[in-house]
C-alpha cells in the first residue's frame, strides 16, 4: 500500500498548480539527486532537440489550426478510452498511452512514471526524442519529494507549466536543451496517486487548458483501465485458492495426484500459449489441468493407493473420477465452464477413452492439452507399482500413441516445449 504522505486526498484533488498542504513532513528518501550532465549526455541531448525540430509530425502539429488540433485530440481520446477498456495488462496499457500521444502529436516527450511504496516515481513508459536520452542516461527515478511530477505526485494537482524557467520545482538538467513547457497529471486509481501522465514541449507556453483537459481525460480512462486490471488479478487470485482448496481435498487420500495435478497444470499452460491459443482460454487450460482429477475424492482410497495394477472391477471405479469430476465442477458456478474440459480429459483421440468415448475434435481442445500433458506427467512419475521412466522414453511413447490416442497437435507442441522451455 502507499504510504499515507504519497497518497493525494482524491477529495481535493485540484488544478493548475495549487497546492495540498500536507501536515506530515516527507521522509528521508535514499535516492541520490541525478548527476549533473556530461558532455556525452549534452550532446545527445542536443541531438535529440534537432531531431525533434526536424520532425514532419511535429512541424504540421505546430501549424495545424485550432480547430484540426482539437479534432485530432478528440480522436485520441476516443481510441485510448476504447482500447483501454478492452486491456488487461498495465504494462500494455502505459505504453499504448504514450505511444498514442507521441505518435498523434509527436511530443518531445510523453511518459508515465509509475509511484512506488518507497516514494519513488520510477519511469514505466517513455516516448519522444528526450525519452531516448533519457533512458541511455539512466535518468529514470526521481523521488516524489522532488520535481514538478513529485508535486504532483504528492498533491494530485495538475500542473500546466507554461515555462520551465520560472516553476522554482523544475529540476533544470541542460538549459540549452532543457523542455521550455510542461504539462503533468495524476494518474489516481481507486483514490490514490498510482503515477503521472507527463508530456513536455521545446517552446514556452506550448500547452493550453484544452490539452490539460485532453491529458485529464485520457488518465481517467488509464486509471478506470488499471483498477479494472487490478480487481480481476484479485479475483483470479481468489479463484485460483480455491482451486487450490479443492485440490486439497484430493490430497488428503493421494499425495501422488495433487502433486501431479500442479505439475499437468503448468505444463498445458505452457503447451497452450505455444499453440497460440487466447489469454483466457491458456488461464481456462491450467484451471481445467489444476481440477481434472478432482473426481477422485470420490475413489476409495484402497483403489488409489494400491501398489499393484488394478482389476476390472477397479478400472470401473477409477474412470469414473473423470464424469464425478465434471459433474462437481459443473456444480460451482464459477468453474462451470470448465466442467466439459474436466470430464473429457481422459477421452482418446480415437474414441477408445472415457467416460463418453468423444473422438477426435469432439474432444475440447482444452481437454486434449490437458491428456497429452497428463500422459507424458505420469510416464516420467514414480508410482507405487513402478519406477519413473525418463524424458526420452517418455517422448518416444508419446509420439507413438499421436493420432491415436492423443492428439497430433497437441503432442507436437508439448515435444517442442520440453525441447525448448
Amino acid at each position: 500500500m502507499t504510504p499515507p504522505w504519497c497518497r493525494a486526498d482524491p477529495g481535493r484533488l485540484k488544478r493548475y498548480g495549487v497546492a495540498v498542504d500536507y501536515a506530515q513532513e516527507m521522509p528521508e528518501l535514499s535516492v541520490k539527486p541525478a548527476r549533473p550532465p556530461g558532455s556525452h549526455e549534452r550532446e545527445r541531448r542536443a541531438e535529440a532537440l534537432r531531431l525533434h525540430r526536424s520532425d514532419k509530425r511535429a512541424q504540421k502539429m505546430a501549424s495545424a489550426g485550432e480547430l484540426a488540433y482539437l479534432r485530432a485530440q478528440l480522436r485520441v481520446a476516443g481510441r485510448l478510452t476504447a482500447r483501454l477498456a478492452a486491456m488487461r495488462d498495465v504494462d500494455d496499457m502505459v505504453r499504448l498511452v504514450v505511444d498514442e500521444l507521441h505518435s498523434t502529436f509527436a511530443f518531445y516527450l510523453a511518459a508515465i512514471q509509475r509511484l512506488d511504496d518507497d516514494c519513488v516515481l520510477r519511469l514505466v513508459a517513455g516516448r519522444g526524442p528526450l525519452a531516448d536520452v533519457m533512458t541511455e542516461f539512466l535518468l529514470i527515478e526521481q523521488p516524489v519529494s522532488e520535481g514538478v511530477n513529485g508535486r504532483v505526485a504528492r498533491t494530485g494537482t495538475t500542473a500546466l507549466v507554461l515555462d520551465t524557467r520560472e516553476d522554482g520545482d523544475y529540476i533544470a538538467r541542460d538549459p540549452q536543451t532543457d523542455p521550455r513547457s510542461e504539462l503533468s497529471v495524476a494518474i489516481v486509481v481507486d483514490g490514490r496517486v498510482w503515477g503521472v501522465l507527463n508530456i513536455e514541449a521545446v517552446e514556452p507556453e506550448a500547452f493550453h487548458e484544452a490539452d490539460a483537459v485532453l491529458v485529464e481525460t485520457i488518465v481517467a480512462s488509464l486509471g478506470c483501465a488499471v483498477h479494472r486490471a487490478e480487481l480481476i488479478d484479485n479475483l483470479e487470485s481468489a479463484f485460483t485458492t480455491t482451486l487450490a482448496a479443492l485440490t486439497s481435498t484430493v490430497e488428503a487420500k493421494d499425495d501422488y495426484t495433487s502433486a501431479h495435478g500442479e505439475d499437468v497444470a503448468g505444463l498445458a499452460e505452457r503447451v497452450a500459449l505455444r499453440m497460440g491459443l487466447a489469454g483466457t482460454e491458456v488461464r481456462d487450460v491450467r484451471y481445467a489441468a489444476m481440477l481434472h482429477d478432482i473426481g477422485k475424492i470420490a475413489v476409495p482410497s484402497e483403489i488409489l493407493l494400491k501398489p499393484g495394477p488394478l482389476n476390472d472391477e477397479e478400472w470401473v471405479l477409477m474412470r469414473s473420477h473423470a464424469a464425478v469430476g465434471g459433474e462437481l465442477v459443473s456444480r460451482i458456478d464459477a468453474f462451470a465452464h470448465l466442467a466439459p474440459a474436466v470430464r473429457a480429459s481422459h477421452e482418446r483421440w480415437d474414441g477408445a477413452g472415457y467416460p463418453d468415448g468423444l473422438a477426435g475434435e469432439q474432444i475440447p481442445l482444452a481437454a486434449r492439452i490437458i491428456a497429452a500433458c497428463d500422459t507424458y506427467d505420469a510416464i516420467i512419475t514414480d508410482r507405487p507399482y513402478r519406477p519413473g521412466r525418463t524424458q526420452g522414453e517418455a517422448l518416444a511413447e508419446l509420439e507413438r500413441v499421436a493420432g491415436t490416442q492423443l492428439d497430433e497437435r497437441a503432442v507436437a507442441a508439448l515435444v517442442l516445449e520440453l525441447a525448448e522451455g
